[in-house]
């Protein structure tokens, strides 16, 4: 098997900076609008009512709302992950 190699160090904060700014914000806006029931179901959806209904309901709130809590603590992670890989980068170059 070949040896992974690693990302430059820059890309990789990019990447993760990325990352978390996607899943919290849409960890937010899906929380957010579950919450206060803002959210539309696209017309195609209307073909199945009872789809439909499940989706508007509280189970369909439910699942937004677990989705959004999903993203946002993916987001948590990811910027740990950053902030542990810029710290080990930064601190073990000042180690010596």
């Amino acid at each position: 098997m070949a040896p992974v190699r690693q990302r430059p160090f820059l890309w990789d904060c990019l990447l993760r900076g990325l990352r978390f700014c996607y899943l919290m914000w849409g960890g937010m806006l899906l929380g957010s609008l579950a919450l206060y029931s803002r959210y539309r179901l696209p017309e195609f959806l209307w073909n199945w009512p009872d789809l439909a209904r499940f989706l508007m309901g509280p189970w369909g709130r439910g699942m937004l709302l677990g989705i959004g809590l999903a993203m946002a603590l993916g987001a948590l992670l990811e910027v740990w992950e950053l902030v542990d890989r810029m710290l080990v980068r930064f601190l073990h170059e000042s180690d010596h």
